[in-house]
């Protein structure tokens, strides 16, 4: 695509779709903010891959779809920030952060990423695709040559498995 074409869409589909992605979002998490924070990522997002980005049914759909995974992933670091919080609303009164408690962070954090390497090998890069790159299922199954059915099996297994490993790890840091 020629960049005044690139340019000339994306201002196309950003003038017609940021309203609605926008009530989309807060409809999902209610909060203002955070509404328009993950509409501008979603646009910021399309604007770094508008030259290699490949779609051939509907952009409206790929943006809707960015919207919902970008909210899924949201809600999921609202559960682990609330957990945490309600560990140091039990840990003590006035509790600073103490470097331990930063390694601790760390650590979960490196817990976390090394949970997603052990994954199956196809599973992990099909779920990085998916959360990391928000890549569509359809995106997916067409790069790696396997059905939209497929790609949508192993990101629930991936979620799944990820769920009950990071439970794990919750428990073993902050209790």
């Amino acid at each position: 695509m020629k960049v005044a074409h690139v340019r000339q869409l994306f201002t196309q589909l950003y003038e017609e779709n940021w309203v609605k992605l926008y009530v989309h979002v807060f409809r999902m998490l209610d909060d203002r903010d955070e509404a328009r924070d993950i509409v501008q990522e979603i646009f910021a997002n399309l604007w770094d891959r508008m030259e290699r980005l490949e779609i051939e049914h509907s952009y409206q759909a790929y943006l809707f779809r960015s919207a919902r995974n970008l909210v899924i992933n949201r809600i999921a670091s609202r559960d682990v920030g609330r957990r945490y919080e309600s560990y140091l609303e039990h840990a003590g009164p006035a509790l600073e952060v103490m470097p331990d408690e930063l390694l601790r962070e760390k650590e979960l954090a490196l817990q976390i990423e090394h949970a997603i390497e052990k994954l199956p090998r196809k599973m992990a890069l099909i779920f990085k695709k998916s959360r990391y790159e928000q890549r569509s299922y359809r995106e997916i199954a067409e790069e790696l040559d396997i059905s939209e059915q497929t790609v949508k099996k192993q990101i629930y297994n991936a979620l799944t498995l990820l769920r009950k490993k990071i439970r794990t790890i919750f428990i073993f840091f902050y209790h």
